[in-house]
C-alpha cells in the first residue's frame, strides 16, 4: 500500500473515485509504479460505510503491487482515521460502540503511535528523513502522519500478534 496526500476525489453515486496525484515509488524496492487495475474498499465513517474505487499500483521493477490509499484510510482497518481517532478519544461512558470494539482500537491505536515512532526515530538516525519531521499534535494529524511514514517506508505491519495491556504504551492516556 501507498498512502497519498494529494489525490482528488469524484463521486459517482454511493462510490468515489481516488486519483493520487503525486508520483511515488515503490515501498519495497523504491521502483516506479504503473496503474495496475482498481478494487473497492469499504471505510467505516461514524454510522456510514463508504466505498472508495481505489487504484493498484504495479512496480515496474519488482512486478509487486500496492494500494493507493488516500489519508483518511488506514490500511487493513475497516474503520475511517476520524472514526478511529473519535472512537479512541472517547471515555469509557461515552464511545458508541461495542465496549470490546473500544478497547480493541484503543490499544491497537496506542501499539501503532509507539511502533510508528520508533520507526520515525530509525528514518531520523539513517538520514531517510529530517531531524525536523514532526508528526503533529493531536491524535489525528499524528495518526495521519505515521500512517504515511509507516506505509510508504515499507514498514507497515499487516499482521500483528496479540498484545497484553501490560504491553502497550500508555500514549492515548493525558499526562
Amino acid at each position: 500500500m501507498i498512502s497519498v496526500a494529494r489525490f482528488e476525489k469524484a463521486r459517482n453515486g454511493e462510490i468515489t473515485r481516488i486519483y493520487g496525484q503525486e508520483e511515488v515509488v515503490c515501498p519495497v524496492c523504491g521502483g516506479a509504479l504503473k496503474v495496475h487495475g482498481t478494487c473497492i474498499r469499504k471505510v467505516r465513517q461514524g454510522d456510514h460505510t463508504h466505498q472508495y474505487h481505489l487504484r493498484v499500483m504495479e512496480c515496474r521493477c519488482c512486478g509487486k503491487t500496492h494500494r493507493e490509499l488516500p489519508e483518511g484510510i488506514i490500511p487493513y482497518k475497516r474503520h475511517g482515521l476520524n472514526s478511529l481517532c473519535e472512537i479512541a478519544e472517547a471515555t469509557e461512558t461515552q464511545h458508541t460502540c461495542e465496549t470490546s470494539t473500544w478497547l480493541r482500537i484503543r490499544f491497537w491505536l496506542a501499539w501503532f503511535l509507539w511502533y510508528a515512532q520508533n520507526i520515525m526515530e530509525g528514518l531520523i538516525a539513517a538520514g531517510q528523513i529530517p531531524v525536523t519531521f514532526h508528526p503533529g499534535h493531536s491524535l489525528r494529524r499524528r495518526t495521519a502522519s505515521f500512517v504515511r511514514l509507516a506505509a510508504n517506508s515499507g514498514n507497515w505491519e499487516q499482521h500483528r500478534s496479540a498484545m497484553t495491556r501490560k504491553c502497550i504504551p500508555s500514549i492515548l492516556v493525558p499526562s
